[in-house]
């Protein structure tokens, strides 16, 4: 089209030149956005804050995102199994309508799941997402190889791992093994009895039955002739389980033997280490996969030693390539300056006080007196400085939750709106929002007393909270009204959580103190932000929230309407 137009006429072709430019470049970008890719990750352990393994593999998969040098971060969805908190088979109970209702609309480009509960959940549903890509990674099964996607299997060396104890404990032998009885850690108790021969000085012990107490009462006769060697094992105590971290907290705590792994997530204070597999090597292993690279499996595992743990137990010869954590930093370096103006000035104030007392020897009880009384200034200012900052947390407890409900208040739940829909425009995720208010709530208190209308508050907030998912919050913004923050939620999925919970608070009865039963009900405004519109403020999401909550009251009450 450029040869089209004739030579004699040059004042149009910079016109054209722009206008061809400007076409191509809106090209660029629409084929861009529709080359995003979006990728699920499915997580089996539940929450950062509930499993140290997930929140290493998660730091490890935005910082290899954050450092990679390819054009754009894809579009990730993340859901979370909580395998940690409610068990294996109740965390897989409804998955399956939920993730097909909340992503009906969402085409993937992969999903990539992370450890055992995951990734069998998703292979025994070969009907979600039918087409799609599926990586399977840290999927807990020996030599196993998906129909319908590719098997990542991160596999302990325990070889290097067991063979690391004599080498920096070489007064070991003898080694207490401590497992479980589930299936994965009876694999790994297998492949350790069949390399236990290699080492013939030193006499070995499966520790895979008893409780928690019979553990630390056998931990608590061994000395540094013995090591103990901990796998992500599990026990029980009463109806509950001690995590995996916990337990070896508690065992090391009763032993003076040192405590070694096989997982990064156990390597902390109190435990020394060992050759373990890296929770943000296969954190970075996913996210690789995300970007469409190949994985790389063959770099998950290292040496890992906690540096206060291995010193107090004496180790030696670690390996020089070991990633050596909680090493206090060295002091001259980052304190030069500081250590040599105080050296001057102790130098110089020596010289004056060896003057004053050649001088002034009559005045030496004096300044000792002196001396004594400044340390004890500084010991009670110090002493005025912790308690400040104790004060200051109980503030900020205070000034971020309810006090009648215990749950948060409206400055907290405003600033979380602001951190969530920053999230969710960054990743593009769905952010959903309910505004829930208590109906009549004024005739039950004229009616019935404040004592009354304050269990109303309470019940609803107790229902509210038991609602939630690990991602969500729920606040009380003011007299009866609360808000529920529902990330990475669609707005269809809200509104169906919003009607389930209409319907529990219709089955809330408040008892009086004159024997009658007043019923709740309630009204919910359901609204949501759109990552790909214009930027949304807590103020406009809670604007519209609002508005539906109002034509729920307007319509009659006790319903859902959504924005």
């Amino acid at each position: 089209m450029l040869h089209s137009f004739p030579l004699c006429a040059p004042l149009y072709r910079p016109a054209f030149l722009r206008l061809a430019a400007l076409v191509w470049l809106a090209c660029a970008c629409s084929h861009a956005l529709a080359d995003e890719r979006r990728v699920l990750v499915l997580y089996s352990l539940g929450a950062d804050s509930s499993s140290a393994w997930q929140r290493l593999v998660h730091k490890g998969l935005y910082q290899e995102l954050e450092r990679s040098n390819q054009g754009g971060t894809p579009a990730i969805f993340e859901e979370r199994f909580d395998a940690n908190r409610v068990g294996e088979d109740k965390s897989q109970e409804g998955m399956a309508p939920y993730l097909a209702t909340k992503y009906a609309d969402v085409k993937f480009d992969a999903i990539v799941t992370e450890n055992f509960v995951a990734a069998r959940f998703l292979a025994s549903h070969p009907e979600l997402f039918a087409g799609v890509p599926r990586h399977y990674v840290n999927h807990g099964r020996e030599r196993w190889q998906p129909r319908d996607g590719l098997a990542y299997e991160v596999t302990s060396d325990f070889e290097r791992a067991i063979g690391v104890i004599p080498l920096v404990a070489p007064e070991v032998r003898h080694i207490a093994i401590v497992g479980d009885k589930t299936a994965r850690c009876r694999l790994w108790l297998d492949r350790i009895r069949s390399i236990t021969p290699r080492f013939p000085r030193i006499r070995f012990e499966i520790w895979d039955d008893g409780d928690v107490n019979e553990l630390r009462l056998r931990a608590a006769r061994l000395d540094r002739s013995s090591a103990i060697f901990m796998l992500a094992a599990l026990r029980g105590e009463g109806s509950a389980r001690i995590q995996p971290r916990e337990l070896a907290l508690q065992i090391s705590a009763a032993s003076k033997a040192p405590l070694f792994t096989h997982s990064e997530s156990l390597v902390m204070p109190g435990v020394v280490g060992g050759y373990v597999v890296s929770g943000e090597a296969v954190g970075r292993m996913m996210a690789r996969l995300l970007l469409g690279q190949p994985a790389m499996t063959s770099q998950v595992e290292g040496y890992y030693f906690d540096y206060p743990t291995a010193r107090r137990a004496g180790l030696r010869n670690i390996p020089p390539e070991a990633v050596i954590l909680n090493r206090p930093h060295n002091v001259w370096e980052l304190y030069r300056w500081q250590i040599l103006t105080a050296g001057a000035l102790i130098v110089l104030q020596g010289m004056l006080i060896t003057a004053l007392v050649l001088s002034l020897r009559s005045r030496r009880r004096a300044m000792s007196e002196l001396a004594c009384e400044r340390s004890s200034l500084e010991d009670r200012i110090l002493q005025r400085t912790l308690e400040l900052l104790q004060a200051n947390r109980k503030l900020e407890a205070l000034a971020t939750t309810d006090p009648l409900t215990g749950i948060a208040n409206r400055r907290k739940m405003t600033e979380q709106i602001a951190q969530e829909l920053e999230r969710a425009r960054r990743f593009h995720h769905p952010l959903a929002l309910l505004m829930v208010d208590i109906d009549h709530f004024k005739r039950i208190n004229d009616s019935y007393g404040h004592e009354v209308g304050d269990q109303a508050i309470i019940q609803t907030a107790t229902l509210l909270t038991a609602s939630l998912r690990a991602v969500d919050m729920v606040a009380r913004f003011g007299g009866e009204e609360f808000v529920l923050l529902m990330p990475e939620t669609h707005i269809a999925v809200a509104t169906h959580a919003a009607e389930r919970l209409r319907e529990q608070a219709a089955g809330l009865r408040l008892c009086t103190e004159s024997g009658v039963e007043v019923q709740l009900t309630i009204s919910i405004g359901v609204a949501a932000a759109d990552p790909h519109g214009a930027p949304d403020t807590p103020s406009s999401l809670l604007v519209r929230s609002d508005k539906a909550l109002y034509r729920a009251k307007k319509e009659g009450r006790n319903r859902v309407v959504q924005f």
